[in-house]
């Protein structure tokens, strides 16, 4: 299965953001970019997303948010970011955690055909349950948890609600604090 085969295009991606993150991203990146632009992919779970809309909430929900360029989110309310320009790292903000994905980026895009890496690295395995039951959320919303797990919340798909994504991270940090 192509990684990109159910792509849904959301924005083309400007010269002036490609030639900013030129040599901060890696360059696979780069070309995913030029190729597709910003948009979903595996079934709308992840989201190539534009770093600047996202480095405001980084700043905000990310202890160690100068290291670190938002790359992806996910529709689950993670952030995924290349940090210190070696790291695809998972901020699962559900869980109040940091997770390193990926050592560098060479087989990334590869390992997301994998259903036990999605599983093991992204815990998204409620994410297809509630596809099913709900649909795909939209470009800026995501699948959150009604109450938040860490106000005891209970982690079922029927207590998944679409909400938007940013606000969603922000009503979890104001909660729970930044991620570590």
């Amino acid at each position: 299965m192509d990684t990109f085969e159910n792509f849904l295009k959301h924005n083309s991606v400007d010269e002036r953001t490609i030639l900013k993150y030129k040599d901060k991203l890696p360059g696979e990146l780069i070309e995913v970019w030029d190729k597709y632009g910003f948009g979903t992919l595996l079934n709308g779970f992840l989201k190539l997303i534009n770093p600047d809309e996202y480095l405001d909430i980084l700043e905000r929900c990310y202890k160690r948010y100068e290291q670190a360029i938002p790359i992806f989110t996910t529709s689950m309310g993670d952030i995924i970011v290349w940090e210190k320009d070696k790291y695809v790292n998972l901020l699962n903000f559900r869980k109040g955690i940091v997770h390193v994905v990926s050592s560098g980026f060479d087989f990334f895009l590869d390992d997301l055909k994998d259903n036990d890496f999605m599983n093991d690295e992204f815990m998204w395995e409620p994410y297809p349950e509630a596809y099913s039951k709900y649909g795909r959320p939209d470009y800026d919303e995501c699948f959150g948890y009604t109450p938040l797990l860490g106000l005891g919340g209970s982690e079922k798909v029927e207590n998944l609600k679409k909400v938007k994504i940013r606000e969603h991270i922000l009503i979890i940090t104001e909660f729970m604090g930044p991620v570590e």
